[in-house]
């Protein structure tokens, strides 16, 4: 029994190590194509890339700074909507007015999701092989 249960752990972190360093191939790869380029997007280029409706953290160049909703993108500017107390302010912007912007969170929330799941699935086996492994079924041998 104590085999069977060993296989099964050292078969699922293999599972998971191959998944993560695949990932972090692609990862690699995504990285050096856009070194290999050396073209910083431009604000529009940015703005353009991040869905609509998304959290952005925004600063002018008058030194203002807020965060807000994106809304509509055009070729001058965008819109984005502030909500100040239980009232939500709708602002247009020209990118010529805006220092930066970034989304707020999108990102990071897919890595934890990803992670948990992983985390998930190896529990599972474990439960499985523990149970299956009690069982004393004679057709199954772990």
């Amino acid at each position: 029994m104590g085999r069977g249960v060993l296989s099964v752990l050292l078969a699922a972190i293999l599972w998971v190590h191959c998944g993560l360093s695949a990932k972090a191939e692609v990862v690699g790869a995504g990285a050096t194509s856009q070194a290999s380029t050396s073209h910083k997007p431009t604000l529009k280029e940015q703005v353009i890339q991040i869905p609509a409706g998304s959290q952005v953290e925004v600063r002018l160049l008058s030194k203002e700074r807020f965060r807000a909703r994106l809304g509509d993108v055009s070729d001058e500017g965008f819109t984005v909507q502030i909500a100040k107390g239980n009232q939500i302010e709708t602002r247009k912007l020209a990118f010529g007015d805006v220092k930066s912007m970034k989304q707020i969170g999108g990102k990071t929330h897919t890595a934890i999701y990803i992670l948990a799941g992983v985390g998930i699935a190896f529990g599972i086996i474990l439960v499985l092989a523990f149970t299956l492994g009690r069982a004393g079924n004679p057709g199954i041998r772990i």
